[in-house]
């Protein structure tokens, strides 16, 4: 997403939290942008507020101290509803460790296809990192879903090919290579997989 769309995002995504917060729903349908933004979790308004961050240069400044204020909005939604907050990311969390496993084994049983999709999927590996961190600062119980995490991590290196940074360079800073090492490079082809 351009960092205009993704400050609508994380608008709408806010306007919507109170509701979001309040249902059954892990991910919640924006509308009327469905069509345009991706279902609104906490992963991916986490996300989304660490790429805008990353591009603050590039926002005017009365989009900067919209995020400000967003941020600031944040965190009184974790102060006003800590229970619910919590348990979207615990279940949050085990819904994206789910697909991640799942795109692995996809890769696994068809690597070329899979490999393809993997700039496109790695915001899943991203969201379960932010999900972690954010859930270790609430305090939660973050060590199973930790190990599967670092278990998934041992399938993709199995398969791993070092390269460039796979998003736009600005965002560079924001993803440092010591801990996003999986937005650093590629899934290998038919042989790889095999191995």
């Amino acid at each position: 997403m351009k960092p205009e769309e993704e400050l609508t995002f994380v608008r709408e995504g806010m306007a919507a939290m109170e509701d979001y917060l309040s249902s059954d729903l892990v991910y919640w349908t924006l509308r009327p942008f469905s069509a345009t933004f991706p279902a609104f979790s906490v992963g991916g308004l986490l996300e989304s507020l660490r790429r805008l961050e990353a591009l603050q240069d590039c926002l005017s400044p009365a989009a900067r101290r919209e995020l400000e204020a967003t941020k600031s909005q944040l965190e009184r939604v974790r102060e006003a509803h800590p229970d619910r907050y919590r348990r979207k990311i615990e279940r949050e969390l085990g819904s994206r460790l789910d697909a991640w496993s799942w795109y692995l084994e996809d890769y696994e049983g068809r690597p070329e296809e899979a490999a393809v999709n993997y700039p496109a999927q790695v915001h899943i590996r991203v969201k379960i990192d932010l999900l972690l961190e954010e859930a270790e600062q609430l305090g939660l119980e973050v060590q199973p879903a930790r190990r599967r995490a670092e278990a998934l991590d041992q399938r993709l290196r199995r398969h791993w090919a070092s390269g460039p940074f796979l998003w736009e360079q600005a965002l560079q800073p924001a993803f440092p290579r010591e801990r996003f090492w999986w937005l650093y490079g590629r899934l290998r082809g038919r042989e790889s997989a095999r191995g």
